[in-house]
Parts: structure tokens; sequence; C-alpha cells
């Protein structure tokens, strides 16, 4: 089991796809140059996420991809091209992808424009999924 029956009372966890299965995780495995960290895969092993974050004027949202989606939206984007070193994982249902990169701070998840996928333009979100869904750390990202 995951560690979302584990996260920060302010997010609200809403399932938006199946598990992925073993084969599609292999799969993102080996097209992925940068190791994923386990955190990710303990996820979307359980399902495909949407996750709601309460601030002040309602709810921001996070979605967090399964396998086959991750795999095909970073193909499609071109993510590699851009970001050679990243992978994303999810996105914040406003036009950013969030992913894990090696950026101005270190390997971490980031945000970036779909529309401006460039090294530079990533925004420093936290160190892990963890930090940022257990901890609260990075939240303000979002809001």
């Amino acid at each position: 089991m995951s560690f979302l029956n584990k996260i920060s009372q302010r997010y609200k966890v809403y399932p938006y796809g199946e598990a992925s299965s073993e084969n599609s995780i292999q799969n993102l495995k080996n097209f992925c140059a940068v190791p994923i960290p386990e955190e990710y895969f303990e996820i979307i092993r359980e399902k495909e996420i949407e996750i709601s974050i309460k601030d002040k004027d309602g709810y921001v949202g996070l979605g967090i991809w399964g396998a086959d989606k991750c795999l095909e939206l970073n193909q499609g984007y071109y993510i590699q091209k851009y970001i050679p070193d990243g992978i994303a994982i999810g996105d914040n249902g406003g036009g950013k992808a969030l992913l894990y990169a090696n950026g101005k701070k270190g390997f971490g998840l980031y945000l970036v424009d779909f529309g401006d996928l460039d090294k530079e333009e990533l925004i420093y979100v936290s160190k892990s999924l963890k930090n940022l869904l257990l901890k609260e750390i990075g939240m303000d990202i979002f809001i």
C-alpha cells in the first residue's frame, strides 16, 4: 500500500484511473534515462490519482499519471528532447507539467509550462512527492 493514506488533511485524493501494471511500469522505466523514485511507483501501483488542494479560494488540482499515460505524454510532448534529465509524472490541471528533474536546486519535483519546455523555466516544487504530499513542502507553488 502507498503512503496516500497518510497525506496532509489539506488534500483530497480522487481515483482517476486504474492501477498501473508491472509491465507498464517496466516499459516506463525502460523509456526513462532518469531514475524515477519509488515513491511515484507506490502511488501508481495503487491507482492514477487527482488531488485537490484546499486553499483560501477553493481548490487547486494536481494529477499524478499512471505509467501508460506518463509514457504517452512524455513522448507526445517530446519532454526528454527539451529536458533530457527529466520525466513528467503529472500536471497541475492548468497547463503545467509536474516532473522529476535535475534543476537549479538539484534532483526533485519541478513544474514547467507545457508550452515552454525549457530547463531554465523549471519551477522548483519539492525534493519529493512524500515531502509535497505528507509535509506540504512545496504546496504553496500550486496555490
